[in-house]
């Protein structure tokens, strides 16, 4: 019983995926109350006054494999708007906001925080149990943008921009006189260190900061 509940789950899944507009058994046609919550899934977590090194999770999305058949994807949650033909509007595929209402809160800021582990965290303080080939990092990318290549049409395809900062995305704080689009100086790499790498013809070029400031350091693969 249990496993026709869940392939008729998955089978719904499916059909959403591709469904037509219609029939959508949830469906906004007005914008509502200014103080209304959407009437989507809600993660709602309150850490209640008094409490001391709490950590609150609103939503939890979690993916586990133990597989080790080669082609297998993972996706922890995944979010997506989609514009049908047609449609008009802005398209936010994730919104990951922070509001802080507290003036005297010295805490961290952080819109997204995009963590890389190799154990779980009740084992942090504990060594892996084999290095191996030591590729536990290998291929890694804290944020990846990619983009469905261009149709036999020859319409336009990627992002215009990787990163763009809106007008007022960026501001100095009551500490710090400066405001920073990237700021790697809190950074402790054990390793040769290139703020951003480039092809240049048939090698790779690096950007790599110095005392006096930085360098462009030409194919990085080989250099001493």
């Amino acid at each position: 019983m249990k496993k026709m509940i869940v392939a008729a789950a998955l089978l719904g899944l499916a059909r959403v995926s591709v469904a037509d507009p219609a029939q959508f058994t949830t469906v906004v046609d007005s914008s509502p109350a200014a103080p209304a919550e959407d009437s989507a899934v809600n993660g709602f977590t309150v850490v209640r006054p008094g409490s001391a090194n709490a950590h609150a999770v609103g939503a939890v999305g979690r993916a586990y494999s133990a597989s080790r058949a080669p082609g297998n994807t993972m996706w922890g949650v995944v979010a997506e708007a989609l514009n049908f033909p047609g449609a008009q509007g802005h398209i936010v595929g994730m919104e990951s906001g922070v509001v802080n209402m507290a003036a005297d809160n010295p805490g961290e800021l952080r819109g997204l925080d995009v963590v890389f582990k190799d154990r779980m965290d009740v084992d942090l303080g504990n060594p892996v149990p084999v290095v191996g080939q030591n590729r536990f990092n290998e291929n890694s990318s804290a944020v990846y943008v990619s983009s469905q290549p261009r149709s036999s049409a020859g319409e336009y395809s990627g992002w215009q921009a990787g990163i763009r900062f809106s007008r007022n995305s960026l501001d100095r704080s009551a500490s710090v006189p400066y405001a920073a689009a990237i700021d790697v100086s809190e950074a402790q790499v054990p390793a040769t260190f290139y703020l951003i790498v480039w092809r240049c013809g048939d090698v790779k070029c690096g950007l790599k900061p110095t005392q006096d400031g930085a360098a462009i350091v030409r194919d990085i693969d080989h250099a001493p």
